[in-house]
C-alpha cells in the first residue's frame, strides 16, 4: 500500500510538472536606455568558455546597435533631437567597449543624380560622426561612408519608401 501511494504521488508531481506551461512575455513599447541592456544575454552551452560567451554577447549587442539608424528630412542632414538617444546609445556602446570601432554609412534616396546623393549621404554620415565625438567617442574609431543611394532598405517610387532610405546604419567591428 505504501508503495502505491508513493507510485501515485511520483506520478501526479511529474504529471504536474509536465503541464506547467511558460508564459509568454509581454511586449515592452519602450526602447532599452542603453545598448548593453537591448542585446539578449547568450545562452550558457556546454563547453563554451568565458571569452566564447563574451564573444556572443558582443556580437548580440552589435546586432542589435545594428537595427538602429539615424533618419533624414529631405535633403537635410543635420541630425534631428528625436534621434539623439540612437547616438547615445551607440556611444555608450562605443565608449563602453574600447576595441570596437563602427563605420557609419550615409544614404540617400534615390531622387537626385548619383554624385548629389554620394555627397549628401557623406554629409548625413560625417553629421553623426561628430554627433559620436560629441559623446565621448575617440574620433580615429568612426569612419564615416557614403552608399549615396546604393543601399536602398525600401524600393518604391513613394514618400514612405524615401524617408526610409534617407538614413545613417551602424556597423560595429573589432579595432
Amino acid at each position: 500500500m505504501n508503495k502505491s501511494v508513493l507510485s501515485t504521488l511520483a506520478c501526479s508531481l511529474v504529471l504536474a510538472a509536465c503541464s506547467t506551461t511558460a508564459q509568454k512575455p509581454v511586449a515592452s513599447t519602450e526602447q532599452p536606455a542603453s545598448a548593453a541592456q537591448a542585446a539578449p544575454a547568450p545562452v550558457a552551452a556546454p563547453g563554451l568558455s568565458a571569452a566564447e560567451l563574451e564573444a556572443q554577447k558582443l556580437k548580440a549587442q552589435r546586432e542589435e546597435l545594428a537595427k538602429k539608424s539615424v533618419y533624414f528630412a529631405f535633403d537635410k542632414f543635420a541630425v534631428e533631437a528625436k534621434y539623439r538617444d540612437v547616438v547615445k546609445q551607440q556611444a555608450d556602446f562605443l565608449n563602453g567597449h574600447a576595441n570596437d570601432a563602427v563605420t557609419v554609412e550615409g544614404n540617400a534616396d534615390e531622387r537626385g543624380s548619383r554624385e548629389y546623393n554620394l555627397a549628401l549621404g557623406q554629409k548625413r554620415a560625417e553629421s553623426v560622426r561628430k554627433a559620436l565625438v560629441l559623446q565621448g567617442v575617440p574620433d580615429a574609431r568612426i569612419e564615416a561612408v557614403s552608399f549615396g543611394s546604393e543601399k536602398p532598405r525600401a524600393s518604391c517610387a513613394e514618400e514612405r519608401c524615401w524617408a526610409e532610405n534617407r538614413r545613417v546604419d551602424f556597423q560595429h567591428k573589432d579595432k
